[in-house]
């Protein structure tokens, strides 16, 4: 655990090199990061991508189980994952709360891990897994630098499976009203609104991440007092009189009068005729003085 201002973090563990040696592979396991049509989706229409989506979800087989997966985070630094699944007999609905400022891939990686849980125990000899995240996708194809705990973990689940299951990760893109996929992103973002989180692990980019984001913050938010609203130095103490009506003004309010000096690092004033030092605060107070 480690102490950020006022936010404990746990930290998650990671190795310097990936725990699935050469002798290891993915028997069955697919990781499909386009539609069966390649196609831009920044340059696509959304009915073009829901379409193409659903020709891909129309060729998976019958018999297959099919998981859509979703991640979210609001404004407020909330993480959630969201699972759904309208299979006939596995009907499934959850929503996972993740720890606090946890990115949305993240979250990505922590719902498929359990996704992967749940296909453990399905009878179904076909797994396909649908998510909106290609970068998640692509994460998973380079499995030989994935070093995060997470990540490996959901490694060893895929060899697993593959030994005896067709697993297939497919991507399909977001908000172009597919159900399913719209369905986990609800479900996601209830599980932003859920009370208590699952873990509170964050990684170490998540951790920079959220400093970073603070320390931005607070350069955009500056201390609130008057004088930094000033459009130029001195502006909230001058006034429209002479430069040396100003100049007096300001050294009064400053505290820096002519008769100050300094004695050893500290502010001294010489002595009021009331016996008191003569202080700016006591100038303003006092009658037995004259100016």
């Amino acid at each position: 655990m480690r102490k950020h201002g006022f936010i404990d973090f746990n930290v998650d563990t990671s190795t310097p090199f990936s725990c699935i040696t050469p002798i290891d592979f993915f028997n069955h396991v697919e990781f499909r990061e386009e539609l069966l049509t390649s196609t831009p989706k920044h340059s696509s229409h959304p009915e073009l991508l829901g379409q193409l989506a659903l020709e891909v979800i129309n060729d998976i087989p019958d018999q297959a189980l099919i998981v859509y997966t979703d991640g979210s985070r609001s404004d407020t630094g909330r993480a959630g994952s969201g699972i759904f699944s309208n299979t006939p007999g596995n009907d499934v609905k959850i929503s996972i709360r993740n720890s606090d400022h946890c990115s949305v891939f993240r979250s990505e990686l922590i719902v498929i891990s359990g996704v992967l849980d749940h296909a453990l125990n399905s009878y179904k000899d076909s797994i396909w897994i649908l998510t909106d995240s290609r970068s998640f996708i692509q994460y998973l194809k380079n499995w030989p630098k994935i070093m995060d705990s997470t990540g490996l973990d959901i490694l060893s689940k895929l060899v697993r499976l593959g030994q005896r299951k067709q697993i297939c990760l497919q991507w399909i893109p977001s908000h172009v009203g597919v159900l399913g996929n719209e369905a986990a992103n609800e479900l996601a973002g209830r599980g932003c609104d859920l009370p208590n989180p699952s873990s509170t692990v964050l990684t170490h980019t998540e951790i920079h991440s959220f400093q970073r984001n603070k320390m931005n913050l607070t350069w955009r938010n500056p201390p609130a007092h008057h004088w930094y609203t000033a459009k130029s130095p001195g502006l909230s103490i001058q006034c429209r009189s002479s430069r040396a009506h100003q100049t007096a003004l300001a050294r009064l309010r400053s505290g820096h009068l002519r008769c100050m000096t300094f004695v050893q690092g500290v502010k001294s004033f010489f002595t009021c005729p009331c016996s008191l030092l003569a202080s700016p605060a006591h100038l303003l107070d006092c009658w037995g003085i004259s100016l």
